[in-house]
């Protein structure tokens, strides 16, 4: 299949890029950088060109001639996604405008299939008695969660007429092995805890592998039954840094002193709808493979 993807030098974008390219595909990714990276072991896979959200020229040439469209993308400001733009009107221009042309490009194009990857940011504020599954009402807090919200009312809206099989995926906080890895979540903690620290682990929150979210992606992408205009929650389940700090101690036998109490989730997240279409999570053996990952790297700095 040849694919069109944007984000493609972001953190999922990077991963969804390598297993594509792994399994076959063809893919042309956009960049804002004139010289981007060379992702995957088959580089010559990859073409790139180079764009913006907000360039509309850019959009078209990417889409054109592309059997589906991954759309990863995010123009932000600041190190958090949840960061108070400066100019908030543009950043609503930019992502939410851009996102519909990009839509819109692929609908009057080439591609047949479409994925967005939104953000468990819609459902910052949740409702109580609710099941937190895909029909729970978005009731985003930042602007950040808003225009995810936003472009997700405009994927059903293109999938559910029939203009093009678009579909969402809507991943929880993502955490892997990241570049440079000091930046990866947790990634301290299991330095502190590996090292035998005496380490305060209280928090904690819903989460996925980024090598998750890249195979959902795929798993939509490769999926012979329509998803137009539906949306899949993507979270593997609620990890607190009190057992990421457990599994530490368990790999290193290190006899870190944890302090505070283990936080525990407050809603969990329904992915039956993705699993009911096969789907399954990494589960314990990613959380482990990734401090694996983080003590190696550290062992060889």
């Amino acid at each position: 299949m040849f694919i069109a993807v944007t984000g493609a030098t972001g953190f999922l974008g990077q991963e969804l890029i390598s297993q594509l390219v792994e399994e076959g595909h063809q893919v042309r990714a956009m960049s804002r950088q004139p010289d981007p990276p060379e992702i995957g072991p088959e580089p010559d896979q990859v073409s790139w060109i180079q764009g913006e959200l907000d360039d509309w020229d850019s959009l078209e040439r990417l889409v054109d001639g592309a059997e589906a469209v991954v759309h990863t993308a995010l123009a932000r400001e600041g190190e958090s996604f949840m960061t108070t733009p400066d100019d908030p009107l543009q950043y609503a221009q930019t992502n939410l405008m851009g996102s519909m042309a990009l839509l819109e490009k692929a609908a009057i194009g080439t591609p047949t299939k479409f994925v967005f990857v939104s953000s468990g940011a819609v459902h910052q504020h949740v409702v109580d008695g609710l099941t937190l599954d895909e029909q729970h009402p978005l009731r985003p807090g930042a602007l950040y969660g808003a225009c995810k919200a936003s472009m997700e009312t405009m994927v059903h809206a293109y999938g559910l007429s029939g203009r093009i099989d678009a579909c969402t995926v809507r991943p929880v906080s993502i955490y892997g092995a990241e570049e440079p890895i000091e930046q990866s979540k947790w990634f301290q903690l299991v330095m502190d805890v590996a090292a035998g620290k005496e380490v305060s682990a209280d928090g904690g929150g819903k989460v996925v592998h980024v090598k998750d979210v890249a195979r959902a992606i795929r798993h939509l992408l490769a999926e012979s039954d329509s998803v137009a205009g539906e949306t899949f929650n993507c979270c593997d389940r609620f990890i607190s840094e009190h057992e990421v700090a457990q599994r530490v101690m368990e790999i290193t036998g290190s006899n870190a002193n944890l302090t505070g109490q283990p936080k525990e989730s407050g809603r969990e997240m329904s992915t039956a709808k993705l699993e009911k279409r096969g789907f399954r999570f990494g589960g314990l053996a990613l959380l482990d493979e990734t401090i694996r990952q983080y003590v190696r790297a550290a062992s060889q700095a």
